[in-house]
C-alpha cells in the first residue's frame, strides 16, 4: 500500500468553503510535503487578474491573481501519528513563494477543534503568499493517519459574491412592480 490522500469539498459558496482532507500512511513511503494541498484559486467564484470569474467563458485572460485571501475560521482535526519522541504531527501552513516564506497555522496531533465566536479568523501571514494551504507531516509510521475539516471565509476582493450571476439583483435587490400608494 502506498500513502493515500483525499480532498473533498463539503461546501463552497460565494462567502465560505469547507474542505475535508485525509491522509493515510504506509510507513515506507515517507512523510507528506505538499505546498498546494488546498489551491485557493480553484474555489468557487475565484476572480482572475481582471476581476472576472477565473474559470468562466467571460474571462479573456484566465490569468489568476497572484494572491487569494482566505481566512481559516474553524478546524476540526483527528490525527493519529506516532508516539515516538518527538511525537509525529501534521503541520498546516499558508504557502509562501518559497519554503522559507511559509507560515505555520497549526501543528496538530490528537483530536480537537479550533473556532468559536471568541476565536478570531486566522489570516494569511506568509511572506509573498499565493493564498494556498499546504501540509507537512512529521514522524509518520505504518497505519498513521489524519482527517482535517477546515472552514474558510472568502474575501470578496478575490472571490465574486454573485455580481456576475445576476448583476441587477445583486446591486438593487429583487425587481418587482411597486406602486405608489396615495
Amino acid at each position: 500500500m502506498a500513502n493515500k490522500f483525499t480532498y473533498q469539498v463539503l461546501r463552497d459558496t460565494t462567502t465560505d468553503a469547507v474542505i475535508k482532507l485525509t491522509g493515510q500512511f504506509d510507513g515506507a513511503s515517507g512523510n507528506e510535503s505538499n505546498t498546494a494541498r488546498i489551491v485557493a484559486n480553484t474555489l468557487y467564484g475565484a476572480l482572475d487578474a481582471n476581476n472576472v470569474p477565473l474559470y468562466s467563458a467571460l474571462s479573456a485572460s484566465n490569468t489568476a491573481k497572484p494572491f487569494y485571501n482566505l481566512q481559516v475560521t474553524s478546524a476540526q482535526y483527528f490525527v493519529s501519528m506516532s508516539t515516538a519522541t518527538p511525537p509525529g504531527s501534521v503541520e498546516l501552513f499558508w504557502a509562501g513563494n518559497t519554503t522559507a516564506n511559509n507560515a505555520t497555522i497549526f501543528y496538530l496531533n490528537g483530536n480537537g477543534e479550533y473556532g468559536s465566536q471568541q476565536n478570531p479568523a486566522i489570516t494569511n501571514n506568509a511572506t509573498n503568499p499565493n493564498g494556498n494551504l499546504g501540509i507537512n507531516t512529521y514522524g509518520v509510521t505504518a497505519n498513521t493517519a489524519y482527517t482535517l475539516i477546515i472552514s474558510f471565509r472568502k474575501d470578496n476582493a478575490y472571490y465574486q459574491r454573485g455580481q456576475f450571476n445576476d448583476p441587477a439583483a445583486f446591486n438593487f435587490g429583487v425587481y418587482g412592480i411597486t406602486g405608489n400608494k396615495q
